[in-house]
């Protein structure tokens, strides 16, 4: 019984196979009769001479070779070119109204620059010592902590010019601005 089962499940698997190519078979001829059949336009008639046209255009293949090579303007619109809502000016005159606005009036007065702004401090007062006659004061910036007395410079940018109960004096020197840093014990760590 189960070689029978075989048998029959191979020769229905046979037919539907040969049933599949004879229908691919029947659609390619099909395919190429709807290729071969040409399909003529319908196009209104305007006189006797256009209908001549037509007749002598449909006489045969076109040719490619006959139809020639395009052209191409250097005047052709830029394909990438912003879109705008705009007409567009003509040439010579958007020239003569420039030269013509370039004569009647001045030309613009060049804003002066910016004025030079030296960086926020970034200095933290810690604390002072007095020996003597010589207050030194210990300042940090992030993880740096530094000693400095008047006169001396810090990380090359900035000079201590003035120790005061209440203020720091520095000198910004890549730009030779003066700025201050507020101090008193009660703000200690503060700018």
């Amino acid at each position: 019984m189960d070689k029978r089962a075989t048998r029959i499940r191979r020769l229905v698997l046979g037919i539907a196979l040969l049933a599949t190519l004879l229908a691919v078979i029947g659609l390619e001829e099909s395919d190429l009769e709807l290729e071969e059949a040409t399909v003529q336009p319908i196009l209104p008639t305007r006189s006797d001479s256009a209908n001549a046209r037509s007749k002598k255009s449909d006489a045969g293949p076109l040719l490619i070779e006959r139809l020639g090579q395009r052209t191409f303007s250097a005047e052709a619109d830029d394909i990438f070119a912003a879109a705008s809502w705009e007409p567009k000016r003509p040439i010579a005159s958007v020239s003569q109204s420039f030269f013509a606005s370039k004569q009647n009036t001045p030309p613009p007065v060049a804003a002066p620059p910016p004025a030079q702004v030296a960086p926020p401090l970034q200095f933290k007062y810690v604390g002072k010592v007095i020996e003597g006659n010589r207050t030194s004061v210990f300042l940090s910036i992030a993880e740096n902590n530094y000693v400095a007395k008047e006169g001396e410079r810090i990380d090359a940018n900035y000079r201590l010019d003035r120790i005061r109960d209440d203020v720091i004096e520095f000198t910004y020197l890549p730009l030779g601005i003066k700025q201050t840093l507020f101090i008193n014990n009660d703000n200690r760590g503060r700018l």
